[in-house]
């Protein structure tokens, strides 16, 4: 189910399932804006293999295991998959002028997750958050969420994507996404 928490300029929503019980949910509002340019449309489209995260996405996965060791947990591995549909989700939100766990396309966030390569092994996760271009700021923001941080402190996941986009004209500005996997594939090739 997703959690989403309005305080000014944030925003900020879970999803949690296990993989047996994924729910569907509807489209999302879309807002209008302007169409993508040349560059925005390459990267909605990343693949995997092209998956390489920006010093923001890397500074949140030294940010999300240093509190997992705070905790007694095994760091999450950044994984190339979850990378990729964490980023084309987020692409997609700031493109498209939207903030949902369902694509602009209807596609579920879970169906992403799979549509990027990544091989479900019992649990997958996500959080969306909207409005800070910050590690630092998006991770504070997630981890004073209690569903947020349940996600970010799962024993049970050993991988992470990390992806983020902005859009000037979008609603938000800044838009984060966080996947997460009960099973490591492969680390991004950069």
């Amino acid at each position: 189910m997703a959690n989403i928490t309005v305080s000014r300029r944030r925003f900020v929503a879970l999803a949690f399932a296990p993989l047996a019980a994924i729910a569907s949910r509807s489209a999302p509002q879309v807002l209008a804006g302007p169409a993508p340019n040349a560059e925005e449309s390459e990267r909605a489209n990343t693949k995997a293999s092209g998956y390489c995260p920006d010093s923001q996405e890397a500074k949140f996965l030294s940010l999300i295991n240093s509190y997992r060791k705070s905790k007694g947990l095994s760091p999450l591995r950044l994984s190339r998959t979850l990378g990729a549909a964490a980023e084309h989700h987020s692409i997609d939100m700031a493109r498209n002028n939207y903030f949902s766990h369902t694509l602009s396309n209807g596609t579920s966030w879970s169906q992403n997750i799979l549509n990027h390569g990544y091989t479900a092994s019992g649990t997958m996760g996500e959080n969306i958050a909207a409005g800070y271009s910050s590690a630092q700021a998006t991770f504070d923001q997630w981890r004073g969420s209690s569903v947020h941080r349940q996600n970010m402190l799962n024993s049970n996941f050993l991988a992470i994507g990390i992806g983020r986009a902005s859009r000037s004209t979008s609603r938000y500005g800044w838009y984060w996404t966080t996947t997460f996997g009960g099973r490591f594939d492969a680390s991004p090739s950069c």
